[in-house]
This record gives C-alpha cells, sequence and structure tokens, in this order.
C-alpha cells in the first residue's frame, strides 16, 4: 500500500499567474488583520488593573490547550456541539494542508507528495464536507428553527455566508482542474471528481479561464476571511482562547475585594478617584472587558438562567451585551476626547458626555434580578465571569448611589441591628440551650466547631436540620460544639446584595470569635455559609478547615462509623443547591449518603448536578419580592413533578424553605415531602416507632468512643470516596 502511494501528488499553483499578488493580498489582509487586533487589544488595555489573571502561566496554558482541543465546555450542548466540532477540528486540518503546500512552493520542500498527499488530500475534502454540514446545521438552528436564545443579526449570517462560500469555491477551484488536467490519483478527492463532471461538457480553454477567475475569487475570499477576524464573529477565534487563559483560578465563590478598612486609613489614598464597585465603563478590569468582546452570543446562559425561564426581562447575554457596548462607547468618546485634546489651532476639546453603567446601559431593577445561580457561568464556553461583575456593580450601587430594593434594604438593617437578617440574637441562644448542646466559649476547645447558620436557627421549620444534626455527631461519638451567642452571620446577605463594607465588618468580627477557639473542623449544613468561610474569610485573614454536613456525614458511613438499618420506600429526588454544587461542586456526597438508605430510591431530574435549577432564593431573593411571570421555586416543583417523587431531598436550609413553600403554593405538600440530608439518615438509625419524636438524640455526655477526628481532619475528600467506592 505504501508502494503504491510513493507517486502521489499533484502541481502546486497549476494555472496560476502573477503568484506575487496572492502574496501583496495576504500581507495587506494581515495587515488589516494586526491593525483590528490592535483596537481590540487597545480597548481592553483601557480598563483597570487585574494582575490576579497574570499568575500561575503554566497552569493556564495547561487549561487553554486542555479546552482549545478537548473542547469540554464546547461540547457540554450536544447540537452545537457537533457543527462546532465539525467545523472547527474541520478546519484545522484544512490550515494544516495550507500551510504544507505553502512551504513546498515557497521554501522548496517536497512534504507534499507520497502518504502525506494521500492523508491530507483525503482529509481536506472530508474536512470540506464537514465544514458545510456544519455551517448547514448552524443555519437550521439559527434561522429555520430559531431559538428564541439565539441572536439572528446581519452579521451572523454574513459569518456563516463566508465559510460555505470558502469551502464551495474550493471545491469548484479542484473541480475545474480535474476537469481541465486529468488527475491520476482523482479517487482521492471524491467531491472535486464529482464536480469535474458537472464541468466536462464544456471546453478547455473555457475551464482553464474559469479555473483562474475561481481560484482568485476563491483567494479572494480567504484572504477577506483573515481580514475580518477581529472585526466580526470571528473574533471569538482570538478572544475565546484568550478568556480561557485568563480565566478565573480562584475558588468560584470567592469575589474580589479591597480591604475597605486599610484603604480608608491609608493617608495616601486619593478620594476623590476613589470608587467601590463599578460605575461607570471606565471602571471596567481590563479583563471584564475582554470578557465582553468573548462572549459569542451563544444563548447558552440564557437557556440555564432560571431568572430568564420565569419570564423576568433579566437575561446574563443581554447584560454581557450592554456592559460590551458601554465600554465601546466609552472607548469611543475617550478616543474622541484624546483627538480634540492634540488638535490644532488651541481648539478646546469637546465635552464628553459621562456615562453611568446603571442609568445608560442597565435598568436600576436589572441588577437586582440576578440569582447569583452561576448557572450562566457553568455553561459559558467563554469562561466569562457574569456573577462577580455583576456583584461588583450591585456594590457601587448600594454605597455609592445608595439604590437597592426596599425588601433588601430591610433585610440589612435587620443584619446591621441584630446581627442577622432574620430577628433577634436572643433567639439563637435560647433554641440551642434547649437543645442541651455543648456551648464553646473564647479559649474553649473541640474537634468539631458546628456553624449552625442564621437560616437554620430563626426558622421553626429548618431548625430540625440542626436537631437531627446534632443527634448525628452524638450517634458518631464526636466532640463538638457551638458557639452560641458568638455566632452571628456569617455576612453572606451583605456579600450578595453588593453591601461590602457590612461584610467585611461583619467577618472580621467572626474570624476574631473563631480565632478564639480552637478547634480541627468547622461544620456548616448551610452551603451560603459554607462558601463565605471556606473562600472568603481567608482573604481577611480566617483560614479553617470548612466541611458541608453532608461530607462529614459520608465520611461516617464509609469509615463504617454509623449504619443505616431502617427505611421506608421512599421514590426521591435529589436538588443540589447552587451553592454547594456549582459553587463547590460538591455533588456526590449527599448523593451516596442518601443511597445507604434502605429502601430509598435516588431519581434524578433533568436538572442536576452542575445544570441544577436554582430554587428562586439566591442573590438576595430570600428577602426579596421582585415580581415575574412566574415563580422560580414553582418551576422547580413542576420538574420534581415530572420525576414522579414523592420525597425530595436537599441539603441547603435556604433550598429546603423555597421548595417548601412552592410545595403549598401548588397544594403538593400532602403528597411530597421535603427534608434534609440529615434528616433523612437519622430516621434510617432509628426504628420507625421512635420518629415521630424530634427529641434530640443526646449521648454526647456518654459516649467517649470517637472516631479520631485527626483523621477526619486531614482528609474529607468526598469524591475520593466516591472513586473508592465505584472501584
Amino acid at each position: 500500500m505504501k508502494d503504491m502511494f510513493t507517486e502521489a501528488t499533484r502541481q502546486i499553483m497549476w494555472n496560476i499567474d502573477y503568484a506575487f499578488v496572492m502574496y501583496i493580498m495576504f500581507l495587506t489582509a494581515l495587515t488589516v488583520f494586526a491593525y483590528g487586533v490592535c483596537l481590540r487589544v487597545s480597548s481592553w488595555l483601557k480598563g483597570k488593573q487585574d494582575d490576579d489573571r497574570l499568575s500561575q502561566w503554566f497552569y493556564r496554558m495547561v487549561l487553554l490547550c486542555k479546552e482549545l482541543f478537548i473542547q469540554k465546555k464546547v461540547r457540554a450542548s450536544t447540537y452545537p456541539a457537533i457543527f462546532h466540532s465539525f467545523i472547527f477540528y474541520a478546519f484545522a486540518l484544512l490550515v494544516v494542508t495550507t500551510a504544507v503546500v505553502a512551504l513546498d512552493y515557497d521554501l522548496g520542500t517536497n512534504y507534499f507528495k507520497g502518504t502525506v498527499y494521500v492523508v491530507l488530500t483525503v482529509g481536506a475534502e472530508i474536512a470540506g464536507l464537514l465544514i458545510l454540514v456544519g455551517t448547514a446545521m448552524a443555519i437550521y438552528r439559527r434561522y429555520v428553527i430559531k431559538r428564541a436564545t439565539l441572536s439572528r443579526t446581519g452579521a451572523d449570517a454574513i459569518a456563516l455566508s463566508l465559510l460555505a462560500v470558502l469551502v464551495v469555491t474550493g471545491f469548484i477551484v479542484e473541480g475545474l482542474r480535474m476537469a481541465a488536467s486529468p488527475d491520476p490519483w482523482y479517487y482521492l478527492s471524491p467531491v472535486g471528481y464529482l464536480v469535474s463532471l458537472g464541468f466536462s461538457p464544456l471546453s478547455h480553454a473555457s475551464l482553464v479561464g474559469a479555473h483562474k477567475l475561481i481560484w482568485w475569487l476563491h483567494t479572494l475570499v480567504a484572504m477577506g476571511w483573515i481580514a475580518s477576524i477581529p472585526y466580526t464573529k470571528f473574533s471569538h477565534i482570538l478572544t475565546l482562547p484568550l478568556n480561557v487563559y485568563f480565566q478565573k483560578l480562584r475558588p468560584r465563590g470567592e469575589l474580589k475585594r479591597d480591604d475597605l478598612e486599610a484603604l480608608m486609613n491609608d493617608p495616601n489614598v486619593d478620594y476623590e478617584s476613589l470608587t467601590i464597585g463599578l460605575q461607570k465603563p471606565e471602571d471596567f478590569t481590563w479583563k471584564q472587558r475582554l470578557d465582553f468582546d468573548a462572549c459569542i452570543e451563544c444563548g447558552r446562559c440564557e437557556e440555564v438562567c432560571p431568572a430568564v425561564k420565569a419570564g423576568s426581562d433579566f437575561s446574563p447575554k443581554l447584560f454581557i451585551g450592554k456592559c460590551r457596548e458601554l465600554a465601546r462607547e466609552s472607548s469611543y468618546a475617550s478616543d474622541r476626547g484624546n483627538g480634540a485634546d492634540a488638535a490644532p489651532g488651541g481648539e478646546e476639546p469637546a465635552e464628553i458626555k459621562e456615562i453611568n453603567i446603571v442609568g445608560d446601559g442597565l435598568s436600576e431593577e436589572f441588577i437586582w434580578r440576578c440569582r447569583t445561580c452561576m448557572a450562566c457561568m457553568a455553561v459559558c464556553p467563554a469562561c466569562i465571569d457574569h456573577v462577580d461583575t455583576m456583584v461588583d456593580i450591585r456594590r457601587n450601587e448600594l454605597l455609592i448611589q445608595g439604590r437597592i430594593p426596599q425588601d433588601a434594604m430591610y433585610a440589612l438593617k435587620l443584619l446591621e441591628t441584630n446581627g442577622n437578617p432574620f430577628g433577634p440574637q436572643s433567639d439563637r441562644v435560647s433554641w440551642i440551650e434547649k437543645l442541651n448542646i455543648p456551648i464553646i466559649e473564647a479559649g474553649d476547645s473541640c474537634d468539631v466547631l458546628y456553624w449552625v447558620g442564621c437560616c437554620t436557627t430563626f426558622d421553626p421549620t429548618n431548625q430540625r436540620i440542626a436537631q437531627d444534626m446534632c443527634s448525628l455527631l452524638d450517634l458518631c461519638g464526636i466532640d463538638y460544639g457551638m458557639m452560641g451567642k458568638d455566632e452571628r452571620c456569617c455576612g453572606d446577605p451583605a456579600r450578595l446584595m453588593g453591601e461590602e463594607r457590612m461584610f467585611q465588618e461583619i467577618a472580621k468580627k467572626q474570624i476574631e470569635q473563631l480565632s478564639a477557639r480552637k478547634f480541627k473542623i468547622l461544620l456548616t449544613n448551610c452551603p451560603h455559609c459554607y462558601n463565605v468561610l471556606k473562600n472568603e474569610y481567608k482573604q481577611l485573614g480566617g483560614n479553617y478547615h470548612v466541611l458541608h454536613h453532608s461530607e462529614l456525614l459520608h465520611e461516617m458511613l464509609w469509615n463504617g462509623t454509623i449504619e443505616p438499618r431502617y427505611g421506608i420506600e421512599r421514590k426521591a429526588v435529589f436538588h443540589d443547591p447552587c451553592y454547594l454544587g456549582r459553587y463547590q461542586r460538591i455533588y456526590d456526597s449527599p448523593r451516596e449518603v442518601i443511597k445507604t438508605v434502605p429502601g430509598c430510591e435516588l431519581s434524578e431530574m433533568k436538572y442536576n448536578r452542575g445544570q441544577s435549577f436554582c430554587c428562586g432564593g439566591g442573590g438576595g431573593h430570600f428577602w426579596m419580592d421582585l415580581k415575574e411571570r412566574k415563580r422560580i421555586n414553582n418551576l422547580r416543583i413542576e420538574q420534581v413533578e415530572k420525576t414522579g417523587a414523592d420525597t425530595i431531598i436537599t441539603a441547603c436550609a435556604y433550598c429546603k424553605k423555597m421548595l417548601d413553600d412552592g410545595l403549598k403554593m401548588k397544594d403538593l405538600d400532602e403528597k411530597i415531602e421535603i427534608m434534609d440530608v440529615a434528616t433523612l439518615l437519622l430516621n434510617s438509625l432509628r426504628d420507625p416507632r421512635e420518629r415521630k419524636s424530634r427529641t434530640r438524640v443526646d449521648t454526647h455526655s456518654t459516649n467517649n468512643d470517637r472516631p479520631g477526628l485527626e483523621v477526619l481532619a486531614d482528609s474529607f475528600s468526598a469524591a475520593a470516596r466516591v472513586k473508592v467506592q465505584q472501584s
């Protein structure tokens, strides 16, 4: 077979004169391309610094290469994954083929023959067909199906048409060449050969002339495509890989912040230029500007956004698009101003209108409709930080502009007055005292310090989560305690509503309280508290080994400390809380706990794990009630109904409350039960006849057989446990 194709090749640049013109066209295209790239880079550099994106270059390069060649995020949606893969990988092969041909023609190498010729020729034929198929699929999806999340602008049509014309003219050139000059290796180019049959009635002179004309047309289209890249949708060829490289490497739930107390005490601070959050387009960082340009408006964020599905006028795609428009308008105004300053004759520069993000681009209500659920960021193939930018705008709206929904303001006032957004702090103490739970005072120590969280403490329906968790800790013989009156809100409501000043004050005080106690593990059943305690406090000096209660329960089951014995027939679904799943990527621990309960059949909703649907309480909406056509918690209950489940298991007090309200609004509270994963597990350890009692099982003072917390403090990798179990 190898000897058979040894002589396989063809003449390069057959029938083409004045090839130097092609080089002039290429240099012209590169010049236009380079100018467009400079314009974009210049626009990004107008943004403020973001040095955090310049670290860990090797790891960033690894992430870039993985996404560039494997394209995991792009392939997360089946139909787009198919046509994008067709176009991307096929185009890459065509570029390789063109490069080999160019080396032989320009540098005199001799690669384009034999096996290389066969592979590249056959590959180019297949690649051309795949690009046409992929382009047709994209056109069908955008203009025939007309998906609501996809834009249909003239620019989109031109971009797709240009790809198709580029491939079609290439096949026509090949067919004309084969018709005018018989090719002994024609069977390696079946598409070109079929096209050549259509030209067979033409004379040789006509074929030669047509070939030359179409060849130059094909070259013109190719050079035009190269030149157009920075100015059209094709710019994502540049911006998307760059954005992947500069993506956020910190934990998803860790927001960038300055220490406001240190900033205000700095004698060198310039108060006139000091700003908090994002007010004007000039406040965007260079990375945020790159974010805006990297957006290809694929609509995936809208497909998963709970606010969009609820009929809200909010849209993450619209949010990024508006910010992009503002950034470009600001850059244009800045360039005009600089030009006016440099104008001859000493003329006064034209007055530049100040542009505000909220007011000129976004409505005051728009930014408060986001649930900060991070569904948009989880599916975005361009790694855009929607939520981080949104919270930064909220910071300015609240702290500088003094604008915030009334419900949210009321919750923040309660938080500032009482130390929590729910009720008197004395209620926290009295509730804990009734349960006879050990209080760890400043200077005391324990193995596990249980951070209960406000939503669990102040909501009577959620208090059972802590009661049952304490019973489980007692049964495991774990040395634990609570902070009592010294535990206040972790500050998450202030953080996500943009009240950065209050958040930092709360965080510093709580860090003082936590640091005054000695413990190995900081345990919480609230994913919001988990995120703040683990990812946010460390910026202000609080570094703790934080565990979610589902992780600890999973460990206790895995090492045999507890073993479920009782069960009832249940068809359950697990609702992944946003701040546990997408934020922390903890999906397996709660599911593994559920699977150990006898008689409990675990089903999955359509939207689960990384694609889970928000309960509707995120982004401060547990306290706000901005009217929308549908309630998000009701939409989630409808998804539960479709599974036929009789039990909803969750691992978040906020989610439990929101979904419980949804069940009641749809009159399903008698049909579908909702409970925390801790309650489910405790029930499986009790005789069914004893379950009606909600009294905490108190063995804390008598059980001294503890399972070695020094081991627990060093491990608790739920993902590792699952892998061991699966193997």
